[in-house]
């Protein structure tokens, strides 16, 4: 039983390895907004727990937020970490990498759906704050 769990563990680590050297971030990733990075990080927070998503850790200051998105269809669910980065004109560029809870050979789907409507709150948020 031993050497079963070791070797699951192993290739999880070599698909996470794998993962995270091969893959660059999609361009669904990566957004803009007109919005400085403070008001887009608490739209952000706002955004990712009204879809119910788990919050493992949120840091202001470098502007990062670790969650988990939970199980669907076609994935054991995601690890996602959201970044805001300041831009020019007061502006807000935000990424999200995207892990498989399950690594590849239990999960499909690549978080795009989950990313576009955290990005379409995060939007919204802005827009509702802003009175528009």
């Amino acid at each position: 039983m031993n050497t079963i769990r070791a070797f699951s563990i192993a290739i999880f680590a070599l698909a996470a390895a794998t993962l995270a050297v091969s893959q660059t971030a999609p361009d669904w990733s990566k957004k803009t907004f007109a919005a400085p990075p403070d008001q887009v990080f608490a739209a952000a927070l706002n955004s990712i727990s009204a879809q119910h998503h788990e919050i493992k850790s949120k840091d202001p200051a470098s502007g990062t937020v670790t969650f988990h998105v939970g199980t669907t269809a076609w994935s054991w669910g995601y690890n996602m970490i959201l970044k805001v980065a300041p831009a020019t004109d007061n502006g807000s560029d935000v990424s999200v990498e995207v892990a498989r809870s399950g690594g590849k050979s239990v999960s499909w789907g690549s978080g795009k759906k989950e990313v576009t409507k955290i990005f379409d709150g995060i939007q919204s948020e802005l827009a509702r704050k802003s009175g528009t």
